[in-house]
């Protein structure tokens, strides 16, 4: 089933990191209930079951658009929701030699939450790709990243728009929502990332870059939404 989110349950969702750029894949009890659920969580607030008619909502989200999909859905109530992690997909799959040299994709076994943070240089352009006018991840008040927030480099969106590669399979979304919003996010010198390879999940293939900010960036850094 298709559910919408308390927006108490939205801020506790925005609490807890991202599993990748745009969505969370959580488990979480309902009340009553003395066992867990597994969820995916697109933008903090459409929550859908991750069952085997998964696949069957995902086209229905299609169909009939992420906002009516948001409308009409009930509420769910969940309690202490926590996060699984993306490896649990158990996805196999690997780039093609085609893939890497036609795309310009990447390959390599570590995601960004398995590497150690870097510093940013305070140059360079980070990008997070959405297709929300409205993503949860962008404070629009202190005009920075949230903590716990995945982005990719301006040179891999770059290269996906060059390519005219698929962003959702570049970058292993669970949502096949078209891609409407880029986000560009300039951090400061002392704001830290981790760098790292997109992962198969959900049946995609990966092989870009992403950058997961925990700590979020500083006041200002958020510069621009353009169209993708």
């Amino acid at each position: 089933m298709i559910y919408r989110a308390f927006s108490q349950f939205t801020q506790s969702l925005l609490s807890l990191p991202e599993t990748g750029m745009g969505y969370q894949l959580i488990k979480a009890n309902r009340p009553g209930r003395n066992f867990t659920e597994q969820f995916v969580v697109y933008n903090s607030e459409l929550v859908i079951e991750l069952d085997s008619k998964f696949n069957i909502y995902k086209q229905q989200i299609l169909r009939e658009s992420y906002r009516m999909m948001f409308s009409k859905s009930d509420f769910l109530t969940l309690e202490n929701p926590s996060l699984i992690s993306r490896n649990l997909m158990g996805n196999v799959r690997s780039l093609s030699e085609s893939s890497i040299k036609t795309k310009g994709r990447h390959t390599g076994i570590s995601g960004a939450v398995d590497n150690l943070p870097t510093y940013a240089t305070g140059t360079e352009l980070f990008v997070r790709l959405s297709p929300y006018p409205d993503d949860k991840r962008i404070d629009f008040v202190k005009m920075k990243l949230k903590s716990g927030s995945y982005t990719t480099t301006n040179e891999d969106y770059w290269t996906c728009k060059k390519y005219s590669d698929d962003p959702i399979d570049r970058y292993a979304l669970p949502s096949d929502e078209t891609i409407n919003w880029a986000y560009f996010i300039m951090p400061k010198p002392f704001d830290k990332y981790r760098p790292g390879i997109v992962q198969p999940a959900f049946d995609h293939n990966g092989g870009g870059i992403e950058s997961l900010f925990d700590n979020g960036t500083y006041d200002g850094t958020y510069l621009e939404r353009k169209p993708y």
